[in-house]
């Protein structure tokens, strides 16, 4: 992943193999994720930290005067799931490191999320957090929203404020009226004419888990522990989870990623059966002379993918 779409010059990631376009935020958040991930491994950890510093500090090449992250380096739209994924890189390096600034800074972050939240009555399912500013998108996910309550949760846990544990029950409370599905499963958003997208992703799922995960472990509440095994089941049996399959490896990563936190609780070996499956039928796709990666589309070779990639190896050698 470094040394194929790394710009050194630049400083940042590209985005494919086959231009020098800057990568947008929400691979690069990915990326990071996989670093501090990666430097947590016995022996070679220490490398990767350093490298994981220097990824934090460039962050600011996304940054916008308001603090927020902006999707493009050097423009102004913002996503908010962008932005919560990198808050959720910051909780980690701060769990990692103790870094305050990086723990003040994903409280900010949240503070944007909040005022992302909708508060208009006379909208279908009112609630629940807007996905973008860009201008024609008057959408709420379940990806900002469920991954807003998992932020919100981690930063309860950081910090013992109760305000982020209101918040979190208040957002995934949302997400349970509005997108759930009859199967068990989480839709993917709403539009403000009340058109619900019936797209059910893993990475949907793995963020409600791991959010549940959190209350459970912290609050005591049995009621989350069941729902977040009742997702984690009903993802495996009805999601696709192969490397040639409709769900990417990058959506499938923070799936994965959630679902070993379920495991540190419930002590089910099966999650972790299953992410070992699909990570080595992940490695059956590798091009040995190259080291990267061949997923069916897109294509070329994109740092989005292979950042999920690095997560998932790296968090099942950091686990065993």
């Amino acid at each position: 992943m470094e040394q194929t779409f790394h710009d050194t010059k630049a400083g940042l990631y590209r985005e494919t193999t086959q231009d020098g376009t800057p990568a947008t935020a929400w691979p690069y958040s990915q990326a990071v994720a996989a670093t501090i991930a990666l430097s947590y491994l016995p022996q070679v950890g220490k490398r990767y930290k350093h490298v994981a510093a220097q990824r934090i500090a460039d962050l600011n090449r996304y940054a916008r005067d308001d603090g927020a992250y902006a999707a493009v380096a050097g423009d102004n739209d913002v996503y908010f799931d962008d932005n919560e994924w990198i808050a959720l890189d910051l909780l980690d390096w701060h769990e990692r490191t103790g870094n305050a600034p990086s723990l003040k800074q994903a409280q900010r972050l949240f503070s944007l999320v909040t005022n992302a939240w909708d508060g208009d009555e006379s909208h279908p399912c009112p609630g629940g957090v807007f996905w973008t500013t860009s201008a024609g998108n008057h959408d709420r996910n379940t990806v900002t929203t469920a991954t807003g309550a998992l932020l919100a949760m981690r930063l309860f846990e950081a910090t013992g404020d109760s305000l982020y544990l209101q918040w979190a029950r208040q957002m995934i409370a949302w997400v349970e009226k509005c997108m759930a599905a009859p199967n068990g499963l989480l839709w993917d958003h709403i539009d403000l004419n009340g058109n619900i997208n019936q797209h059910q992703w893993s990475y949907n799922q793995g963020t409600a888990i791991g959010t549940y995960v959190l209350l459970y472990r912290l609050t005591g509440d049995r009621n989350a522990l069941l729902r977040a095994q009742e997702l984690a089941w009903k993802s495996l049996d009805q999601l696709d989870h192969y490397p040639n399959g409709a769900e990417p490896p990058y959506f499938l990563a923070i799936f994965f990623r959630n679902l070993l936190t379920l495991e540190q609780v419930d002590h089910n070996p099966a999650y972790r059966t299953a992410m070992q499956t699909y990570a080595d039928a992940v490695w059956s796709v590798r091009d040995a002379r190259t080291g990267l990666f061949n997923f069916p589309s897109p294509q070329p070779a994109t740092l989005l993918e292979h950042a999920g990639v690095v997560q998932l190896y790296a968090l099942l050698a950091a686990k065993h």
